[in-house]
């Protein structure tokens, strides 16, 4: 899953909609990346993972410049899941770059067998393709 990535409520409800259908055998979640700047961003990603007993599910964050949230809300849920409930990372700096999980994921997997969810900005997914071979 990339995008967003729980940012904003509807990007907690996709995730556990997929830690949902993982459950039930239909999809396997194999990383999970946010494509916004704000650090605790990665922490939640993590709080959501732990819950579902799913640690071992990478986590990338986008670590360029420009994507700053000037003038918006506070992002006063995301700072309470963080400090309610346990989980291995809290903040950006403790997951890789976005690209490096995606290049990661995609180079582990057979040819034609990843489908990319996006929810959200497609900032990642454009260095992706702009990554190059």
């Amino acid at each position: 899953m990339g995008g967003g990535a729980c940012r904003d409520v509807d990007d907690v409800v996709a995730l556990c909609t997929l830690h949902a259908l993982m459950d039930n055998g239909e999809v396997e979640l194999l990383a999970v990346v946010q494509d916004t700047a704000p650090p605790p961003v990665a922490g939640v990603i993590s709080v959501i993972n732990h819950w579902y007993g799913r640690d071992d599910i990478p986590i990338g964050a986008y670590k360029g410049s420009g994507l700053t949230l000037a003038g918006q809300p506070p992002l006063t849920f995301v700072d309470s899941l963080i400090s309610t409930f346990p989980s291995p990372v809290r903040n950006s700096t403790q997951v890789p770059d976005a690209v490096d999980v995606y290049r990661r994921v995609l180079a582990s997997s057979p040819p034609s067998s990843v489908t990319i969810a996006s929810v959200g900005l497609q900032t990642n997914l454009e260095l992706l393709l702009r990554s190059g071979p």
